[in-house]
């Protein structure tokens, strides 16, 4: 390896290597026979797949009794006798051992069930993609430190060992010294060492015949699991560089908690009164309203309805991805090129095969399905067939949504109702202790939080509070707004805000608004912090932001929304998969424009089915950077 120090990268150089080692099994297997068996049946570059060594290994076919079939290109099976290969071959065994391999790298550690600060467990994170920080660190996963696990250098592991632990040990005396407790490595820092590993894996010239050779360092040595690269290919001082890095910028990769943030539990939380806004809340008193809702109807579960959907959106999707790649029409150069990488790589991970598998085969079976799932369901059906089309810019995408008022109705539905519900509960409690209150909601859109919030607010039509500002990008939702909230006319004010520029410029008094209310709208923009700036000087210090945001990429929200280029306005700001954050990182974003991070966290469903969130955040005088910590997300 040393001598051939580009075998890896290098075809011609690899293949002197391999021969080197060809020659080096001829002369310890004596039977030409044998020795012109082994020597061929790697057929693949020396390095794409872990080679046999070891001591008296070759020298074991020297023995009578020992013979090596190449099944590569013959299927075997098992008989009473023994093995039978498809050839017609016969080998009669008193004992057959399995020797086939084991789940490298992910494996044992995924088998502990490992869960994290969002209930999801690492074999769940790790479903998606393999992600890590210099494999030691896993988003979402606090104070979990991995050595010789996953995106480790390729090598020696005692000499990487020993620079991982060290590395720990600094990183822990550092929370001990500020006395904090936990440590969470952002998406960002994990994005970024994961996207690094990755790059140097394919450029590497072996990492495509260790893929098609199923290598099990790519992971994909099991049948229909999607090639991810184990092992960091970059050499350890490279590594050793990303880890020195962190502790030179003061772990600016890093969110550190205090020990009272770190050690609140998600059932104290929840039950807990805390003041927001000046009135007590608590996240178990939103959540625990009675919203009725489609699944109610007919007869599913939370659970059952998300997965039916999904595997619609899943079997969709496949079809639309095999349609691609069997020709036609060349998908857009524009945002939907983002759109469509993220549709591949659905259907090649484990998480879509197995949606795609329990789903309806046919366009018939589909209708069926989607026909008992409501407004979702709806939407499935009619922006499903139309992917292709959409991709291709054969199709203007916000025709579908938007025909027969469908981007509303789908505000109001299942995936959007609890959180709406829980912000016009917040409200109608906040308006209730004052009425000279000022509500702004930013990106009102169709109106249908709105909508939520003035039937709770004032059922029976009287004012609740001095003012009430409806403001979007654009004045084409308005004429929506205006029609369903027609009755509320004389309290609402429509105007044109675009959150992403000052609000001042715009004529807009800063600090004079008591609560804004943001409904799936921040992370429809090009940048979180600038957004939530705006929003803060909005906001009178004290004043609350009431967001509702979704906080997991489903299938029904990649389907639905990926065609639409706002939804790709994130992308320059690390945001490539889909601009949506977790609640946990949620947590993190408003702490950077003056807010005091999440006060209050209340969610759609219980834990595994979530993927909305309704979110309270108090605007804060300006306080340095360095001040401030982020509280937990629970």
């Amino acid at each position: 390896m040393e001598t051939f120090d580009d075998v890896f990268m290098d075809p011609e150089s690899n293949e002197q290597a391999a021969e080197f080692i060809r020659q080096k099994i001829r002369s310890i297997v004596q039977d030409p026979e044998k020795a012109e068996l082994l020597t061929l049946c790697p057929r693949y570059p020396f390095g794409s797949k872990r080679p046999p060594s070891g001591h008296c290994y070759y020298e074991a076919f020297n023995r009578s009794n020992v013979t090596p079939v190449d099944v590569s290109g013959d299927d075997i099976e098992l008989y009473e006798k023994g093995i039978r290969t498809s050839s017609g071959a016969e080998h009669e065994f008193d004992m057959i051992i399995f020797a086939l391999g084991f789940h490298s790298g992910t494996g044992a550690l995924n088998e502990i069930e490992i869960r994290g600060s969002q209930d999801r467990s690492l074999k769940e994170c790790w479903t998606e993609k393999l992600w890590t920080f210099a494999g030691i660190l896993v988003s979402g996963f606090p104070n979990m430190f991995i050595v010789c696990g996953p995106h480790m250098p390729a090598g020696n592991q005692p000499n990487m060992l020993e620079v991982a632990v060290n590395w720990i040990g600094k990183m822990i005396r550092h929370l001990e010294s500020i006395k904090f407790a936990q440590v969470k490595v952002t998406e960002k820092a994990v994005d970024e060492w994961s996207a690094h590993a990755n790059e140097i894996w394919n450029s590497a010239f072996i990492s495509g015949p260790a893929v098609q050779d199923r290598s099990w360092f790519v992971d994909n040595s099991i049948p229909g699991k999607p090639p991810q690269i184990m092992f960091y290919f970059g050499g350890v001082q490279n590594w050793k560089s990303w880890l020195d890095n962190e502790i030179g910028t003061a772990w600016a990769s890093m969110v550190l908690n205090s020990p009272t943030h770190a050690d609140s539990a998600e059932e104290n939380a929840s039950s807990q009164d805390i003041l927001v806004g000046g009135v007590p809340i608590t996240a178990g008193i939103l959540e625990s309203a009675v919203v009725p809702l489609q699944y109610d109807e007919i007869g599913m579960s939370p659970a059952e309805k998300f997965n039916v959907g999904s595997s619609a959106c899943a079997r969709y999707i496949d079809w639309a991805v095999r349609e691609m790649h069997d020709g036609g029409p060349a998908v857009r150069k524009d945002h939907r090129a983002h759109w469509w990488k993220v549709l591949q790589q659905f259907v090649e991970s484990s998480s879509g095969w197995a949606l795609i598998g329990q789903s309806a085969d046919t366009k018939d079976k589909l209708d069926l399905v989607t026909s008992k799932l409501g407004v979702e369901g709806e939407a499935i059906a009619w922006i499903g067939p139309e992917l292709v089309r959409m991709l291709t810019g054969q199709t203007n995408p916000l025709f579908h949504v938007l025909k027969d008022d469908l981007l509303f109705r789908m505000y109001l539905s299942d995936e959007g109702a609890r959180p709406n519900r829980y912000m016009a509960d917040y409200a109608k409690i906040l308006t209730s202790q004052r009425e000279d209150l000022r509500i702004l909601e930013v990106g009102a859109g169709t109106g249908g939080t709105t909508f939520r919030v003035f039937e709770a607010c004032i059922p029976t039509g009287e004012r609740f509070c001095s003012e009430y500002m409806y403001t979007d990008m654009s004045n084409g939702f308005f004429k929506t707004g205006q029609t369903t909230l027609k009755k509320s006319e004389d309290l609402l004010t429509f105007t044109t805000l675009n959150v992403e520029k000052d609000a001042a410029t715009q004529g807009f008094e800063e600090h004079s608004y008591d609560l804004v209310i943001a409904a799936n709208v921040v992370h429809g923009t090009r940048s979180l912090t600038q957004s939530l700036g705006t929003i803060h000087k909005l906001l009178k210090p004290g004043g609350v932001l009431g967001l509702v945001e979704l906080t997991r990429l489903t299938p029904y929200f990649n389907m639905a929304f990926g065609s639409l280029s706002g939804w790709w306005l994130g992308v320059d700001e690390g945001r490539t998969e889909s601009p949506l954050q977790s609640a946990e990182q949620w947590g993190e974003q408003p702490q950077k424009a003056g807010f005091s991070g999440v006060d209050l966290a209340a969610y759609d469903f219980p834990k595994f089915e979530r993927h909305s969130a309704f979110l309270l955040s108090t605007a804060l005088t300006a306080v340095s950077a360095t001040d401030r910590v982020a509280p937990p997300v629970t």
